[in-house]
Order: C-alpha cells, then structure tokens, then sequence
C-alpha cells in the first residue's frame, strides 16, 4: 500500500526526522494543516463526507507530539487521526525533499505538464475544477467523478471509475484520494493509460511509491511560510491561500 510505503521511507530516515515535533494542529472544513517545530507544512484535504460530526472523546491529541509518530496515523481508521497523519507525512515529505535534493520544478501549473492531446479522452478523479475547465476547451472528452456530493456538480459518482479509468488516455487523480483509501486501486485500474498524474495540495508527498506505480507526474504544493495555516483555520478554500503556497510538479 502506498501509506505504508511512504511510512517507511519516513522511517529510514529516523535519524533526520525524530526529534522534530508539531508545533500546529489545524482540522477544518476543507483542509487540515500541520506545522512542525522547524517551520515546515503539510496540508491534507479534509474528508469531511466520512467524518461523523460527533465528538468522540478517545481520540488522541497531536499537539507538541513526535511528528514520526502522529504519520503513523495516516493508516488509522479514524478519519481526523488519518487526516493528521498524512498532513504530517507531507510536512516532512517537504523537509526532506529539500534536504535531500528532490528536483522540484517551482511554479509549474499542472495543466502545462499535463500530456494531452486534442482527440485523448481525459478521466479526473476529484473535482479539480480550474484543470477541467481548461481541459475540456482541449481534449475530445473529460470524465469527471466525484465522491462528495455537495463538490459534485455535473461529475459522476466516483462509484463509476471502475468502467470508466481502463478507457481513458490520460487519468488525473487528486491526491485526497489517499485518504479515502481508493488511490492505490485507481493506479491499478489507470495501467493502460499512456499518461498519470497525482495532483493536489494533499499529493505533496515523497513521491517515490507513486512513480513506482507509473505515475508520470506528482504535482504538489509547497508552503511558503506558517501564515497558510491561518488561512486553513479559517476554512479558506484552495483558491484564498494559493498566495502562500507555491505549485510544483515532480516528474518520474
């Protein structure tokens, strides 16, 4: 599986990584945020269709813990602890990209590294909106699926990307579907398309395991500083602090 991988990578790198600790917590509408106590951020769409509006009093805290420790929680059940967990994996994902080099090209929008052409049919997984609008003035036809129903529109079901991904040429998927758990099946089911791509703030991953599985390309978002975090405190979508962020791409 792809967080256990990712989990693992972290791991190797215990010596780098396990005496930083998270310094902000942030769970909204729709996003969550986590800083560690080096300044670095990660950001993780917040799946608020699968989490029941209750409180429940067992869940953990995350506040001043091991950032390693709270990763171990993007394999949890609980979808605020999953939540967390992979916000924290990508906060130091982040950390060691720069660390260690990765070859990030800054500043790229994802349409202009997208490869399409005029008569390809284009299949997205989560309403990206801005990117489908520009690939529908493009591309003979864009299948659109969505899981949560008030962001659907004019989507599909994402219950129909079964019969739908094995067709398509080019297959762009949003990096929340790590948290909902269908990213690794829809890589399987994308095999046959010519081209891959993993999009999102929630895609700001290492992006070794997605590469392995033929992803073309990884397109994150990097945090230019801590004030993106009270942007997401304040349930601002993507668009309200893209200012604070800056886009990149990582090619396989």
């Amino acid at each position: 599986m792809i967080v256990d991988e990712l989990l693992g990578l972290v791991g190797e790198r215990r010596s780098q990584l396990e005496d930083l600790t998270l310094s902000r917590v942030c769970v909204s509408l729709c996003y969550t945020a986590v800083m560690l106590d080096n300044g670095y951020v990660g950001l993780c769409h917040t799946p608020t269709e699968d989490i029941a509006h209750t409180h429940w009093g067992r869940r953990r805290d995350f506040h001043g813990f091991k950032a390693l420790e709270i990763a171990q929680l993007a394999n949890s059940f609980d979808m605020i602890e999953r939540t967390v967990g992979i916000a924290a994996l990508n906060a130091l994902s982040q950390h060691l990209m720069d660390s260690e080099g990765y070859e990030r090209q800054l500043g790229i929008d994802i349409f202009n590294a997208i490869e399409a052409k005029e008569n390809d049919s284009v299949a997205v997984v989560g309403y990206i909106r801005p990117l489908v609008g520009k690939l529908r003035a493009k591309v003979r036809e864009v299948h659109v699926f969505e899981r949560n129903s008030q962001l659907r529109g004019d989507a599909l079901p994402d219950t129909f990307v079964d019969s739908m991904l094995p067709k398509a040429d080019v297959v762009i998927i949003s990096g929340s579907s790590l948290v909902n758990g269908t990213l690794d099946r829809l890589l399987e089911l994308s095999e046959k398309a010519k081209f891959v791509a993993v999009a999102g703030p929630t895609a700001s991953m290492l992006p070794d395991p997605l590469f392995e599985r033929g992803v073309n390309i990884v397109a994150g978002v990097r945090a230019k500083g801590p004030k993106v975090v009270n942007r997401v405190a304040e349930a601002k979508p993507f668009v309200a602090f893209k200012e604070l962020v800056e886009k990149y791409i990582l090619k396989r």
